[in-house]
């Protein structure tokens, strides 16, 4: 392109320099090598954006592609603590139930009194989002929709999940220390103990707003899923 516009430039002054051609036809002359030159450089910045553009949305098909696969991963993982704190919970929430009528009952018909208490930790695949967002290309995803669910999900839902495990699991280690501490009294005395409800009454309250948000992030994850689909 630098050739091009060199090469008419000079024809301009050539012409300019031309003593056999009267000024109108030295002046229509020179339009018409401005009007290449112009015509040329449109061209060239049209064609090169083109290109670019082209580029970019290859890109964001790789990592789209990149990014479904993540998100299969990380609903299974989500799910695996999901189904997990949802046992927990219910489990918590029986014994927080349980009275001393309930409890002697349980005693007489020698009932083996058990509660689960796990909870699953999510392992978030965000390599392949990070590095598209570090790289300052979030901004190559034309399709607005797909690009504001997407930052949703990784940047409000994922460490709202992360951050309510962390606290469940840090409830679940303060009604286990309880049980542990207290080992010496018998299961009914523990079992009725104002602290201990006080533990598993907190804990039923934020495992049943963390299940919301294992919904919310599992949610997202497959709308997004979708929408990848959606535009192949």
């Amino acid at each position: 392109m630098q050739d091009e516009v060199t090469k008419h430039t000079k024809k301009m002054y050539d012409i300019v320099k031309d003593t056999k051609h009267t000024l109108g036809e030295k002046i229509r002359e020179i339009i018409v090598e401005i009007f290449i030159i112009v015509f040329a450089v449109t061209l060239s910045i049209g064609l090169h954006g083109w290109s670019e553009h082209r580029h970019q949305q290859n890109e964001t098909k790789e990592f789209l592609a990149d990014l479904k696969e993540d998100l299969e991963n990380d609903v299974k993982s989500m799910q695996v603590a999901k189904d997990s704190l949802s046992k927990s919970e219910r489990s918590f929430l029986f014994l927080a139930r349980l009275n001393k009528d309930r409890l002697d009952s349980l005693s007489k018909a020698k009932s083996f009194l058990y509660f689960y208490s796990s909870l699953g930790t999510t392992k978030i695949s965000n390599g392949d989002y990070e590095g598209f967002k570090s790289s300052g290309k979030i901004g190559f995803i034309e399709d607005k929709k797909l690009k504001k669910i997407i930052l949703k999900y990784y940047q409000d839902a994922i460490p709202n999940v992360l951050e309510a495990e962390k606290i469940n699991a840090a409830l679940l280690l303060k009604v286990l220390d309880y049980w542990a501490e207290n080992s010496d009294q018998d299961v009914q005395k523990r079992i009725l103990s104002p602290k201990l409800k006080t533990l598993l009454a907190t804990f039923n309250q934020t495992a049943k707003s963390s299940l919301d948000l294992y919904q919310e992030a599992i949610g997202l994850a497959n709308e997004i899923t979708a929408e990848i689909d959606k535009d192949r």
